[in-house]
């Protein structure tokens, strides 16, 4: 865990997800394929999708979500709650 969070915090920082949003209320992880992080940038809400095979390839869509996390296998979004 020691080398793995700075290597991830590093990542995310260098597609562009501030440090704010990158915490456990933030960002969920499902195995070691994908990484959801919910942040909102400028008024509006998104959800980023890292996957780490490719994470130069990250995918942004703009929902609003209390959590987020995607299923590797079927590549679907499961999405909690949602706030207006």
């Amino acid at each position: 865990h020691k080398i793995i969070l700075p290597l991830l915090n590093q990542l995310l920082q260098t597609l562009g997800v501030s440090p704010a949003s990158i915490s456990f209320s933030c960002l969920t992880m499902e195995s070691d394929r994908f990484i959801c992080i919910r942040e909102k940038v400028g008024e509006q809400n998104q959800v980023l999708i890292v996957d780490l095979s490719d994470p130069s390839e990250p995918i942004r869509r703009p929902i609003t979500a209390d959590s987020a996390i995607m299923n590797p296998a079927s590549k679907v979004i499961a999405l909690k709650g949602c706030c207006s």
